[in-house]
């Protein structure tokens, strides 16, 4: 298990179809979504956009929802890219360090 020194923050806009928000095999620890002037989504995925959907977070509109995932967060094990992006004004994601221990799928 990561060590709280072991979290970072990264900071994204990226919609659909760009390249990964963070490339390495990484743990989502936390998310936090600001949404736009409707109620918004955001899908997260591995491997491409159109990738397995590892996170669906539906946040309400014009707010700013933050969710802290139990346990050991979620395994993106081939990166973290953006499948859906309606409605959000940007997202922070908090994860274990990319070079941090632990980051394999077995």
């Amino acid at each position: 298990m990561a060590s709280k020194g072991d979290i970072q923050a990264t900071r994204a806009n990226a919609a659909a179809a760009a390249p990964a928000i963070i490339a390495p095999p990484v743990r989502l620890r936390a998310i936090s979504v600001a949404g736009g002037a409707g109620a918004g989504v955001l899908e997260l995925t591995t491997t491409s956009d159109s990738g397995a959907t590892l996170l669906y977070v539906d946040v309400p509109a014009g707010d700013v929802y933050t969710l802290n995932l139990p346990e050991d967060g979620i395994l993106f094990p081939k990166g973290i890219f953006c499948k859906t992006f309606t409605n959000i004004v940007a997202y922070t994601l908090f994860t274990d360090k990319y070079s941090g221990p632990g980051l394999t799928a077995g």
